[in-house]
């Protein structure tokens, strides 16, 4: 009987031993198809990551586009900024010119009298002077110009008038001159009707005798 019983004890520890097997080989396989899978969702994982860096840094980059863009932008700004020159440079243009018509008109014309020669006031038994002067008149417009010129007898006739009542003292100095002048021009505004008498300038001028 013991006999008998011995190989019933051998089979029965045998399956015992490969159902351990089985079971040992059974875990051993769940846990590669964990990792397995675990390595493949991590591959997967970078493999996105390096998609979106590159699509980011594409978009990133400018295109054509953008760059024609910007150039013709850049181009018409430049060329407001050349518009905006231009302006400025015409408008000082236009100012300028202005300012010289203004200065031309504030000078007035000017007309050069023939050169005087007459006769100073000179006191009795003292030797008789004279002056010799050359006056440059200064006028207001073109009309009055033409006034004067055709009053000329009668401007030359009060300068005249003006120089015989002078005595070589009065015009010694630069006060009795200028005075003098002074007095000349009130003498033409008196008859010269058509604009102002802006000065009288002594161009030359002595005292001989």
């Amino acid at each position: 009987m013991q006999r008998a019983a011995e190989p019933c004890t051998i089979l029965k520890d045998m399956a015992d031993a490969k159902a351990e097997t089985s079971e040992s080989g059974g875990g051993g396989s769940s846990k590669l198809v964990v990792i397995i899978t675990l390595v493949n969702f991590l591959v997967l994982l970078a493999i996105g990551a390096v998609v979106f860096i590159s699509f980011k840094k594409e978009n990133s980059k400018p295109a054509v586009t953008d760059i024609q863009l910007e150039g013709e932008d850049g181009h018409g700004g430049e060329a407001a900024g050349h518009g905006e020159k231009a302006d400025a440079h015409g408008g000082g243009h236009g100012d300028k010119k202005k300012e010289d018509k203004k200065k031309d008109a504030d000078a007035g014309k000017w007309i050069a009298l023939d050169q005087f020669t007459v006769n100073l006031n000179t006191p009795g038994g003292t030797q008789q002077k004279f002056a010799r002067v050359a006056i440059s008149v200064e006028v207001e417009n073109e009309e009055v110009e033409h006034e004067v010129q055709a009053k000329m007898p009668q401007v030359r006739n009060s300068i005249i008038d003006l120089f015989n009542s002078k005595r070589p003292s009065d015009l010694a100095t630069a006060e009795g001159r200028d005075f003098l002048r002074e007095e000349i021009r009130t003498a033409l505004k008196s008859f010269i009707t058509s604009g102002k008498v802006k000065g009288v300038y002594f161009t030359n001028f002595a005292v001989t005798g």
